[in-house]
């Protein structure tokens, strides 16, 4: 019965330490006022040391691009592209066989909305992917709400 529990109790440990999930990178959400009708909404990317955040404009049969989704806008618009404020850098990846552009360390995307009215509601998620020049996670997608 020892050797049982013993046996369990291992198994058990194993388990839980092989399940830790991965998570390099982590996001932030933050708003400012550019104007009385336009806010900006920023989303930050801080990556860990050795793995990257691929751009927006990435060519199809690479990896997923850092895209945006904006569900829902209430009392709002959004204005223009989102925009990639960071160092850029643009490579060559022999595991993609391709040129791509991605970030490291930090990145952050900015989005301005127009206000219709008093506040305004923008929600949605962005889906992205990160890479460490080994082996890449899967394509993650992060819920966002702004209360403007």
């Amino acid at each position: 019965m020892k050797q049982l529990l013993l046996l369990f109790s291992f198994t058990l440990i194993c388990t839980f330490t092989q399940a830790q999930i991965l998570e390099p990178v982590k996001w932030t959400f933050d708003t400012e006022k550019v104007d009385e009708n336009t806010v900006a909404v920023t989303f930050t990317a801080n990556v860990d040391e050795g793995w990257y955040v691929y751009a927006q404009d990435i060519k199809e049969g690479g990896p997923i691009p850092t895209e945006f989704t904006f569900e829902t806008l209430k009392g709002c618009a959004t204005s223009g592209k989102v925009q990639e404020v960071g160092k850029v850098i643009k490579k060559y990846d022999g595991m993609f066989d391709m040129d791509l552009k991605y970030y490291k360390k930090q990145v952050q995307f900015k989005q301005l909305i127009s206000l219709e009215g008093k506040g305004g509601l923008v929600a949605g998620y962005l889906t992205f992917m990160t890479c460490n020049g080994e082996k890449c996670l899967p394509p993650t997608d992060v819920d966002f709400k702004f209360e403007l």
